[in-house]
């Protein structure tokens, strides 16, 4: 079983399982000891660990960095070929759609499972993603047929489950260690962003390079070089957080702390806007899309200024994050409310079955963040369960994008 911080810094009074955990998995101990000593910086004994390995272990950790970083390299090209290399015999609009989420989440997972030599974890997912992809080619044009076209969308958050699995390794049955699972989906994003930006700008100066000399490079680029590494933009994401971050989440915990207050008063403001503004949710369809966006972006924000928090005080933000969810669960059940009055009114749809079974899974989950939050904000006695509400909850998402993607064509009958 591969060594964790957690671990570590529970046994930090024992040191004779310290050793003993040294001993089996060195490597992994090596990896965990710098976050664990940060989370517990006035541990004697993590400190003691980090002077004993600090000179014998250098060698090991750059041996371990050139290897992952080959790695990525490898699965980068990987994905970027298969993302765009079909596309010269195949139909890019028949193409994309269905296999392109695939190969994209694919490659974050590879990256974890030759990390972490997770050879029967590999199988699963080879034999998942085999069968999803034969299911995802015979499935209807998403264009005529809104099943398909909502089972496509839910691919990757299917995949998740396997990329948490992944990344967790052995210790994904651990509660408290999933929620490590949920910085990196945030860290992801960021960095995604990130190095999205410096790739568009890195294209943008190559394409005005050339074009010096006379040569418009520019469509060419982009429909090669540039969906290739889009499509490989998450594995060098991932690589930069596993590595160069040394999987720390510092980004977007932060972000979503600074915008905390700032979206609470956003959000607010809006509904007492389309309040006044007689905005009906339950007739105007484009409001109640933006009702169920903002629902996501809250219910990411809250989430991400919870997860892996260490300050066991309670403070001002703390009332701003349960003020944030309460706004959030109102939200929630006006779309929810919105959601069932189209049902009845106007029939069954796919969109509309996809809409609520997903208001249904969050609500529930907000719940019961909002329970425990105000429980430990009550209490003043820190948050210790806020990481397993979160953590113990992710299953169920996966287990809903997986109806979506393959139960909702067959009620529908593809259509």
């Amino acid at each position: 079983m591969s060594t964790t911080p957690t671990q570590l810094i529970e046994q930090a009074g024992n040191p004779e399982r310290l050793e003993e955990m040294y001993q089996n998995d060195p490597d992994g101990f090596r990896a965990s000891l710098k976050e664990a000593s940060a989370e517990a910086p006035d541990s004697v004994v993590l400190r003691a660990w980090t002077a004993r390995l600090k000179g014998r272990g250098e060698p090991a950790q750059k041996e371990e960095k050139i290897d992952t970083l080959w790695i990525a390299i490898a699965i980068a090209v990987a994905v970027g070929l298969l993302f765009r290399l079909p596309s010269n015999w195949l139909d890019g609009e028949w193409f994309y759609p269905r296999l392109g989420p695939l190969i994209i989440i694919l490659g974050p997972i590879s990256y974890f499972l030759l990390r972490n030599r997770e050879q029967r974890l590999a199988q699963m997912t080879a034999g998942v993603a085999v069968l999803t992809a034969v299911y995802a080619i015979f499935l209807p044009d998403p264009e005529t047929s809104d099943s398909a076209a909502m089972a496509l969308i839910h691919v990757p958050a299917m995949f998740a489950l396997m990329l948490g699995a992944a990344f967790l390794g052995e210790s994904k049955q651990i509660t408290g260690e999933r929620t490590r699972f949920v910085s990196y989906l945030g860290e992801l994003v960021v960095l995604t962003v990130v190095v999205g930006l410096g790739g568009l700008v890195l294209s943008g100066l190559t394409i005005m390079l050339f074009s010096l000399i006379g040569m418009e490079i520019e469509e060419w680029f982009m429909e090669n070089i540039g969906l290739a590494c889009a499509a490989a933009v998450p594995v060098g994401a991932t690589y930069l957080f596993d590595n160069v971050l040394g999987r720390k989440s510092t980004i977007a915990p932060a972000l979503a702390r600074v915008f905390s207050p700032l979206f609470l008063v956003m959000v607010t403001a809006y509904l007492i806007a389309a309040l006044v503004q007689t905005q009906n949710p339950f007739i105007d369809r484009d409001f109640l899309i933006v009702f169920n966006g903002l629902l996501l972006l809250v219910l990411g924000i809250t989430v991400f200024s919870l997860v892996g928090r260490k300050e066991p005080a309670v403070g001002w933000l703390d009332y701003v994050n349960v003020a944030l969810v309460a706004v959030t669960l109102m939200i929630n059940s006006v779309a929810l409310s919105a959601i069932l009055f189209r049902l009845v009114s106007f029939g069954f749809t796919p969109n509309r079955v996809v809409v609520l079974g997903a208001n249904i899974t969050i609500l529930i989950h907000l719940v019961h963040i909002f329970r425990s939050y105000l429980t430990s904000v009550r209490r003043r006695d820190g948050f210790p369960t806020i990481d397993a509400v979160i953590g113990t909850y992710l299953p169920v998402y996966s287990a809903w994008a997986a109806i979506v993607l393959f139960v909702l064509p067959l009620v529908f009958g593809f259509k």
